[in-house]
Formats: C-alpha cells, sequence, structure tokens
C-alpha cells in the first residue's frame, strides 16, 4: 500500500524574516551595476544628404539640392553605453531578452589600461582617417592621381614623443623605412619591444628623432601618437557627422561620393545601407556591431545591405526582406549597385 505524504511548497517553509533576505537579495542582484556595456542599433544617416558637402564641381545625385530625390544611402552605426554607466543585472537581461541589443563584457569594448578620454581621442582619430581615406579611395576609382603623407594628429602625454614630435607633423620614415600610409608605421613597429628606441624622420626641418617606444592597451610597442593619411586632394569634399566615432563609415563613404561626383545613378530610388572600414586602394575591412547595424537598416526601410566579405562569420540573424551582400573592394560595392538583379549575386556562406 502506498502512502500519500503531502508536499508542503518550499516557499511556506520558509520563515517571514528569511523571505525578505531572500527578496532583499534578489532585488541587490537585479540592481547591482555590472562590468557589461548595452550595443543597440542606431538610426541610419544618408550621406546623399548633408553629410557629404562637395564645393566647386558639378554634383549629381544631391538631396541636399534635390529635395525630391527619393534614393537613400545609409552610414549605419551602433550606440554604446558610456564606459561609466551604470548597467543593472535588470537592465542586462531586458535588453537581452528584447534581442535587439548585444550585451558585451566592458573589457572587450573599453579596456582598461585606457581612459575614456583615450578611447574617445581613439575613435575620433579613427573617424578621421576613414573620411580621408574614403575620399582618396573614391577619388581613386574616379582616376584620379593621388599622393599622400602620414601627418601627427597628436601626441600623448605620456609618451617619449611628447614635446619632440608635434602635431600637424609630417613623418618620412621610420627606422629608415619609408612611409607612405599609417599602417606603414605599425607593420615597422612589429618586430620591436616595449623600450627600444624608433628612429622617426619628419618634414620639419628635416629632423630624425630618436623616441623610446611605449605599450599601447594590448602591450604592443608603439610611438605614443595619433596619425591620418593626409591627402592634396583636388576636390574640397566635407563631412558632417558629429558624435559618431570610428572607422566603421568608410565604405558608405567611399559609395556617397562616387554616387554625387557621377551622372550615373547607382542607387536608382532604392534605398541601400553598408558598413565597412575602407583604406585608400579601396579595400573592405571588417567592423563590429554588424548584426545591430542589419537592424537598424531595416528598420531604415533598407532593402539592400553591403557588408564586409570578413563578417560573414558574425552574421546571426539577417531581418526579413534585407539582402546582404558580402564585398571585399570598393570596386565590387559599385558593382553590386549597377547590378540588375543583386539576389543573383553570391552572398555570406
Amino acid at each position: 500500500m502506498r502512502i500519500r505524504v503531502p508536499i508542503t511548497p518550499l516557499v511556506n517553509k520558509i520563515h517571514t524574516p528569511s523571505k525578505v533576505i531572500l527578496l532583499a537579495l534578489f532585488v541587490a542582484a537585479f540592481l547591482a551595476p555590472l562590468p557589461y556595456v548595452l550595443i543597440a542599433p542606431s538610426t541610419p544617416d544618408d550621406v546623399l544628404g548633408k553629410l557629404i558637402t562637395i564645393e566647386n564641381v558639378p554634383t549629381f545625385q544631391d538631396r541636399a539640392k534635390d529635395k525630391n530625390l527619393k534614393s537613400r544611402l545609409f552610414i549605419t552605426s551602433v550606440l554604446v553605453t558610456n564606459p561609466n554607466s551604470y548597467i543593472s543585472g535588470g537592465e542586462i537581461l531586458l535588453n537581452w531578452i528584447s534581442g535587439d541589443t548585444a550585451v558585451l563584457p566592458h573589457d572587450s569594448i573599453f579596456p582598461p589600461q585606457k581612459t575614456e578620454a583615450e578611447v574617445t581621442a581613439e575613435n575620433t582619430a579613427d573617424m578621421k582617417n576613414s573620411q580621408h581615406d574614403a575620399t582618396a579611395a573614391s577619388l581613386n576609382y574616379l582616376g584620379y592621381n593621388l599622393k599622400s603623407v602620414v601627418e601627427i594628429t597628436d601626441v600623448k602625454s605620456e609618451s617619449d614623443a611628447f614635446k619632440k614630435l608635434q602635431k600637424g607633423d609630417q613623418i618620412i620614415a621610420v627606422d629608415g623605412i619609408a612611409i607612405t600610409k599609417t599602417t606603414d608605421i605599425r607593420d615597422v613597429l612589429k618586430n620591436k619591444k616595449v623600450g627600444d628606441l624608433a628612429a622617426i624622420k619628419i618634414a620639419r626641418d628635416n629632423l630624425t628623432l630618436q623616441i623610446k617606444l611605449m605599450a599601447n592597451s594590448a602591450d604592443a610597442p608603439v610611438v605614443g601618437i595619433f596619425v591620418t593619411n593626409s591627402y592634396d586632394f583636388p576636390i574640397s569634399i566635407k563631412f558632417n557627422l558629429e558624435r559618431t566615432g570610428g572607422p566603421s563609415g568608410g565604405l558608405i563613404f567611399s559609395l556617397g561620393i562616387i554616387e554625387k561626383l557621377t551622372p550615373e545613378d547607382l542607387i536608382h530610388g532604392r534605398k541601400i545601407a553598408g558598413t565597412g572600414t575602407i583604406d585608400a586602394a579601396g579595400n573592405v575591412g571588417p567592423i563590429g556591431g554588424i548584426n545591430e547595424k542589419l537592424i537598424g537598416a531595416a528598420k531604415a526601410g533598407a532593402t539592400i545591405f553591403l557588408a564586409p566579405a570578413a563578417n560573414c562569420v558574425d552574421l546571426t540573424h539577417i531581418p526579413k526582406g534585407l539582402l546582404v551582400i558580402p564585398v571585399e573592394t570598393l570596386k565590387a560595392a559599385v558593382s553590386a549597385l549597377k547590378s540588375e538583379n543583386p539576389a543573383t549575386i553570391s552572398g555570406c556562406k
């Protein structure tokens, strides 16, 4: 014979004071600040409007001049919480449930070795570089013959370069190797160690200065300067994008310039979005926040999204109605826009 023993719910066995303590602990855990950051989709901006201003030459698909222009070419971005923001456990849970927001460890976005000011300065420098490189890439694509110099935009006060190198100095060579673009400096220094000396030759008085290398956030040897690729452009092109940093707008900046400078209409009244870094040669590189940028593009009504081919492995979900076309070069991106049937272009695999 089986005897049924009534089971009393566990909650009824907990005394009232204990319930209060458990509730307090739960609330504390829910509200406690945690070392995470939130990355959410931002509203895309149309580069065919006032974001890109071209002066003293005829422009074509330019919404600043043609208010009836239906075409849209969106530069996408993400919203990232401030490194010092209070992010509670409850906020993380709610954003995770929403599906539109990524939750990442704080240190993966804001290295602990860097201050907020340093992160902002680097993002600003990256944005400026991307605009210079996008202009160079588009003008190179259009047949202009350009030459560049590497120019210092800022010097870290804690570096050995401080008060030796100056903002505006043009770097000619490092350790006797000619420097023509910013990435050349990294290539020269990659075999050096922190504390080693590097011979920096600059255009000012044809000086060569010995600079002791410092460590960056990844403990790699660096000079301690911010640099940009500076060009003597034959056309005045200005960018009017505030409160946005990083290099990921390069591809769309380039396409926007090409669209405005040539009579051929690449967009044809469509809503196109995209992302990707670019160098002066037109090579497209990977970026962060690709999934959030897809969401932002879809919400803005985009039907085609140009993405760096290297980001294909990062895609977790493609919004319905959005065709993602992977590209490796500016030329490939232009060809995709010219295609009569973009859906036939090989997508991410």
